[in-house]
């Protein structure tokens, strides 16, 4: 498997009132082609912070050092205009909120057009073809009617799939799925997992996916990093991480997933067992 995004000793800091402050910390891991590593952790252990970085989205006043190479190319110190072309054409991102992510005043199609006309030159009309396919390849219902519909008239699910297939619509080589479900209910999560998983075989894309879901990554990812506080604490392939934990803070994530056979479950159905019986 030839690697695709390599990040090396990557350090984010932030200024504040009290000095500069390190919200990601000596962080290395790399992206296959056809791969998808998860990158997991609590809120505020640096995980959306990286996947900026990688973007080159960073609040303004955020210093990186390190390393951030895309199939051999540098990111770090780029140009914003250098980022530009390199965003949405070779790199995509789904953010974690669709309905705040798309523009309301717009329809969906157009704003996919826009996204490829930015980045192909083509005609509008051709642009629109373009994002047609692109909602049907994501499986919405009807997109040659629903081009032209806005984004308030979309359920959670499909803002979700038009958000894949605008990140989708310029085949870029990497992905980065920034909780994509978190806000979404069991059944159409894995709906999206699963289509995550399908376009990303069909394509060869390489993809990061950032969750605070050990559930989830252990159904979609090939490898694994944890974090906590900014820092890596565990990196290997999903079986190892899942199997075998070598962190007391991963095998304290693991033990926080909800089992059929928890005790505590047991305690409760005896309970209403004994409430029945009474």
């Amino acid at each position: 498997m030839s690697e695709l995004l390599v990040v090396e000793n990557l350090t984010v800091t932030f200024p504040t009132a009290r000095g500069p402050v390190d919200v990601v910390k000596d962080v290395s891991f790399t992206v296959g082609r056809d791969e998808t590593v998860g990158i997991v952790g609590e809120s505020g252990s640096g995980k959306s912070m990286t996947s900026l970085a990688v973007m080159g989205l960073l609040p303004k006043g955020a210093r990186t050092r390190g390393s951030i190479r895309l199939d051999g190319t540098e990111l770090l110190g780029r140009s914003d205009r250098e980022l530009r072309r390199l965003r949405g054409e070779r790199m995509s991102m789904i953010f974690q909120d669709p309905l705040s992510s798309l523009n309301p005043y717009y329809t969906v199609g157009l704003q996919i057009e826009e996204m490829y006309r930015a980045h192909r030159g083509t005609s509008r009309k051709a642009a629109r073809e373009v994002a047609i396919a692109a909602l049907a390849q994501v499986g919405l219902p009807e997109p040659e009617r629903r081009v032209d519909h806005y984004p308030h008239q979309f359920s959670g699910g499909q803002r979700q799939r038009i958000m894949i297939a605008m990140a989708l619509v310029c085949d870029p080589e990497l992905l980065i799925a920034d909780e994509p479900t978190t806000a979404l209910d069991v059944t159409v999560q894995a709906q999206i997992l699963r289509l995550l998983a399908e376009l990303r075989r069909e394509s060869g894309t390489g993809m990061m996916f950032i969750t605070h879901d050990l559930a989830v990554i252990s159904s979609i990812a090939t490898r694994v990093l944890v974090m906590r506080r900014g820092e890596q604490v565990e990196y290997g392939t999903a079986e190892q991480v899942f199997a075998e934990p070598r962190h007391e803070y991963t095998r304290m994530l693991l033990e926080s997933i909800p089992r059929i056979d928890d005790p505590v479950d047991d305690a409760v159905d005896g309970a209403v067992d004994d409430g029945v019986r009474s």
